[in-house]
């Protein structure tokens, strides 16, 4: 029902800017809560949640109680939220699981559980981290400069259990959003507390073990969340992959007066795992490797990372909220790869170790302000940012994971302020246009740390400094707000420039490039029809100045030309009955090199994720779920293919009393796919002298082809989970 008792133009404004997630919501709202409403807009001008607390009634205003029932809108067509009440009834026992039910965007493991995930999204294969930007609540994830790629983003420190909810936004067009979101950004959103308390223990195939333990304990004042996962695998591999990881959670959220909220948390991640690594597909074929197999059994790493977050919010008047935010994390990666085999060095081997060791820290501020202009409500938000990193990063050549010598051992030390200004006037009911402006500024220095006598060594050394400005610019209006079947419909024009930075290694040499800036635009349709059928669907087109691509040999990333993407993005939700709901996301891409043509490497062309998922009245709940990713070039000329593969995952839960038991039976149809797969020169030990690309010296240029790691068999698991 739609129902107003209109007082005021801001009478709307929290309800409208309080959420970009666009969840049904029914708010009686009086000066408190439109307080609350203030602050919750900060979720779409700030990554973490910032909801302050409400103002009492005490405090000055000149609003009174009004009644509303409304969809809360999105910036973006493609902006989407997944709640922990959907996340439930999915795969969720780890990051990357939950990740795979984001519409459009993909997750794969290279080789190893414990290496950050490899993320496809918008035509794009982020690699590591590349062009895609992750956060929990604000906090980075993203590593510049990293030893193993550029944007490395290693999400194993985060728990599942605390998730509250996951922001996915699309496209360069957010102004709280910077360096690496050009494909989109991801921000995972903690719980404040836990519901209930739980111990759950799960098992399954290839000696899967996790056990995990959610607490709230009552502190007085203070809401807590403290949790803590023990996993433990061995993969389908015939080298197991020992995989171990353990991680902890402590959040504190506490309101020190009627107008202000202070959160703290910590973590704590260990993860250590060994690896079979990627192996070439030529091998398979001809029979002298299963899939399954190793050809270094040496591979494998060992990475912890400790962060600490603060966010204090403070609500002075229904119209406006502060937020200040200081963030600290400690990362330590060592890793062992062996991408071309015996290509470079016939002899021992071409493993590499890859080290990096880093304190990041930074901050933000952030004002937003509800007032008129003239007769226009406006929301206007201004932010202050900066981020630090300094990292000590190397690159050796290893044979069974001891060093033979480095390659480049250098310090870099990256600096990076940020502002941003955004107005959003609320032109008519039915009409608002959203106008930002964000400007970043850099400082990148690197050290050489070699020793004197490494002379065969590249010494890295230099600094440089580098600014961007992006504007953005967002129109969304409802065409149809006084058809009764339409009203919901809200049409989205969005235009945003954005970009990411270089390698700072690359930055500091002469005629290096440190940022890449992209420009892209959407067009966009959101509907809820018969108050049941959710729609969406966005044609989008993304220009970026230049392409970060795999390099096989270092095991990184580097520039490379200009590149230009198009596509369509549509999602649907329907409840087919009370119990049963069936959705669908697909994602068309179609990426190239604007200058010549080619294919950008392993960029995704079209991506699937949907299913049916039941919830019954008795305690029993499931759900089916469907994941694609179709065929893509796996090089420039398309003369390789990355075959795509379709996967089905059962979940079925039972919950009695304070009693639950799960099973899931992940790829279901059990399907021969590959988890990850390169287009590499490689050379392996009976090729070496025999085929003349593989000559003994190692001066060759190897033989090209599909280097891939096999994704897991079908695989059942089950778990109990008490609560209390």
């Amino acid at each position: 029902m739609h129902t107003r008792r209109w007082m005021h133009p801001f009478a709307l404004i929290p309800l409208l800017v309080g959420s970009v997630w666009g969840e049904d919501t029914t708010t009686t709202t009086n000066q408190g809560q439109l307080a609350q409403g203030a602050a919750n807009a900060d979720a779409q001008v700030s990554p973490p949640d910032p909801n302050a607390a409400a103002v009492t009634s005490s405090t000055p205003t000149r609003l009174e109680e009004i009644t509303v029932t409304e969809r809360r809108p999105t910036q973006a067509a493609s902006s989407e939220t997944i709640r922990a009440r959907d996340l439930e009834l999915r795969p969720h026992s780890t990051t990357q699981e939950i990740l795979n039910n984001l519409p459009g965007l993909v997750a794969s493991q290279h080789a190893g559980g414990g290496k950050a995930m490899q993320y496809f999204l918008r035509g794009f294969d982020n690699d590591h981290g590349t062009d895609i930007a992750l956060f929990v609540d604000g906090v980075p994830v993203n590593m510049v400069s990293h030893a193993h790629g550029q944007g490395y983003a290693d999400l194993n420190f985060l728990i599942p259990e605390t998730v509250d909810r996951v922001e996915l936004y699309k496209g360069p067009y957010f102004v709280q959003w910077g360096d690496l979101a050009n494909s989109g950004a991801v921000n995972f959103i903690t719980k404040e507390n836990a519901s209930e308390n739980s111990l759950q223990a799960l098992g399954g195939f290839f000696n899967t073990m996790r056990y995990t333990g959610v607490i709230s304990p009552t502190i007085g004042p203070v809401q807590t969340l403290l949790a803590t996962e023990v996993y433990f695998s061995d993969g389908p591999f015939k080298n197991p992959e020992n995989y171990t990881r353990y991680n902890f959670f402590g959040k504190f959220t506490l309101d020190p007066t009627p107008e202000s909220k202070l959160s703290f948390w910590f973590s704590a991640h260990d993860g250590d795992w060994d690896a079979s690594g990627q192996i070439p597909l030529r091998e398979v074929h001809a029979r002298r490797l299963d899939r399954f197999d190793a050809i270094d059994p040496t591979e494998g790493g060992k990475s912890d990372r400790q962060n600490v977050n603060l966010v204090y919010t403070y609500t002075p008047s229904a119209q406006e909220n502060w937020l200040v935010q200081l963030y600290g994390s400690r990362s330590k990666l060592t890793l062992f790869s062996n991408f071309t085999f015996f290509l470079g060095d016939p002899v021992r081997g071409d493993g590499i170790n890859q080290d990096d060791s880093r304190i990041l820290y930074g901050g933000r501020v952030r004002y937003n302000r509800l007032w008129d202009l003239g007769n226009i409500p406006t929301q206007s938000t201004i932010g202050f940012e900066t981020r630090n990193d300094d990292a000590d990063v190397g690159l050796f050549h290893q044979q069974k994971r001891r060093r033979l010598g480095a390659t480049t051992k250098v310090n870099v030390e990256e600096r990076s302020f940020s502002g941003y200004l955004q107005h959003e006037f609320f032109l008519r009911e039915w009409l608002r246009f959203q106008v930002g402006l964000r400007g970043d500024f850099f400082l990148f220095d690197v050290n050489d740390r070699l020793p004197a006598n490494a002379t065969d060594a590249t010494r890295i050394r230099g600094n440089t400094t580098d600014g961007i400005v992006n504007p953005k610019a967002s129109l969304i209006f409802s065409p149809f707000h006084k058809n009764q079947l339409w009203r919901d419909t809200e049409v989205f024009l969005n235009f945003g420039m954005g970009y990411h930075s270089n390698d700072a290694r690359d930055a500091v040499q002469p005629g290096g490039k440190p940022l890449a800036r992209s420009t892209g635009g959407e067009l966009g349709v959101r509907t809820n029809l018969w108050e049941k059928l959710d729609l969406a669907a966005a044609l989008w087109l993304l220009d970026l100045d230049s392409e970060l691509v795999f390099v096989g040999d270092e095991g990184t990333t580097e520039a490379s030309g200009p590149t230009r993407r198009w596509g369509v993005d549509f999602e649907a939700r329907y409840p087919i009955f009370p119990w049963l709901l069936a959705d669908l996301d697909l994602s068309f891409a179609d990426p190239r090199f604007r200058v010549t043509g080619e294919a950008i490497p392993l960029a995704p062309t079209l991506l699937m994720n949907g299913g049916l998922t039941a919830l019954f009245d008795n305690g029993f709940s499931g759900a089916l779920r469907a994941r694609y990713l179709d065929d893509r070039p796996a090089n420039e000329d398309r003369s390789l293919t990355a075959r795509g593969y379709l996967l089905l995952d059962l979940i079925l839960r039972y919950r009695w009393r304070n009693i639950e038991a799960s099973v899931q039976v992940l790829n279901l149809a059990d399907v021969d796919w590959r988890q990850t797969q390169f287009a590499t020169n490689s050379c392996v030990a009976q090729e070496v002298g025999v085929d003349p690309r593989c000559p003994a010296n190692g001066a060759g240029e190897g033989v090209e082809d599909i280097n891939f790691v096999p994704g897991y068999p079908i695989t059942l698991r089950g778990g109990l989970t008490f609560f209390f």
